[in-house]
């Protein structure tokens, strides 16, 4: 990997252990909830759901004995907890993660990033996207046509928080995507992006995306904008001049 590459992906960690840290912040649980075992990061968030309690194994230096302690740390909270495996890691945690009774989802997420961040193109006829602050939280719920849970998790405290903006793109006056941005030190990450079924394959996203990233460049001044992809999401974003600095696989207790 050259020096840029290794920047770029570090920038990306940096952004995502904000981003969980200030998800702990945000849902009550204090400093104590967040805690690192050797070269691993954990976040007892006190989320019914396994992925908003991170165990982050983003550093080459990670052992098993670490991962194994952080997992014991959070279910032994009554947690469920996940396990975010980068591509850095030494590859016989695998093994250590299957013995403790997880399993890897078959898609492994891209790691990517988008330097220098370019002014962003006009949206496709039709489609107006705005980026905020609280002022916007009920458009970008109805976006996604959040349920409660979703509701609980990205709550008003963390839409109001200036370390997060959040855009809305609207389709003749409809809300029906939305994206949010979150300021790391190094960067600012896109996280949450997602389109109504209805109005897919519209550009909808992409203009949800684009509005989330200019909002914080020109309130924070972010150079960079980092995100973790999913395969479905990964040609968009290689289209809007993304590239890929590493992957990120996800591991899950067997059970559930």
């Amino acid at each position: 990997m050259t020096e840029r590459l290794a920047a770029l992906r570090a920038a990306a960690d940096e952004n995502l252990i904000a981003a969980c840290d200030l998800l702990r912040e945000h849902l009550g649980r204090p400093p104590e909830a967040r805690r690192r075992f050797g070269a691993v990061e954990a976040m007892a968030n006190g989320h019914e759901v396994a992925f908003y309690n991170p165990v982050l194994v983003l550093d080459g230096a990670a052992t098993g004995d670490d991962v194994a302690t952080a997992v014991d740390w959070v279910e032994r909270q009554g947690m469920p907890c996940s396990v975010h495996v980068a591509d850095l890691a030494p590859p016989d945690l695998d093994h250590a993660l299957e013995r403790l009774g997880f399993v890897g989802e078959a898609q492994v997420n891209p790691v990517m990033a988008l330097a220098p961040i370019p002014p962003p193109p006009s949206a496709p006829p039709g489609i107006r996207s705005r980026a905020g602050g609280l002022e916007l939280a009920e458009a970008w719920y109805g976006a996604f046509e959040a349920p409660e849970r979703f509701r609980a998790t990205f709550n008003e405290g963390f839409l109001g928080d200036p370390r997060v903006r959040i855009a809305v793109a609207e389709l003749d006056g409809d809300p029906v995507a939305g994206a949010a941005a979150l300021r790391s030190s190094q960067a600012l990450g896109i996280y949450a992006v997602g389109t109504a079924e209805r109005a897919r394959r519209r550009g909808c996203g992409r203009a949800a995306t684009w509005a989330a990233i200019e909002a914080g460049r020109s309130i924070w001044g972010s150079e960079v904008a980092v995100l973790q992809s999913t395969t479905m999401g990964f040609p968009l974003y290689r289209s809007m001049g993304f590239e890929t600095v590493g992957t990120l696989r996800i591991w899950r207790r067997q059970s559930g």
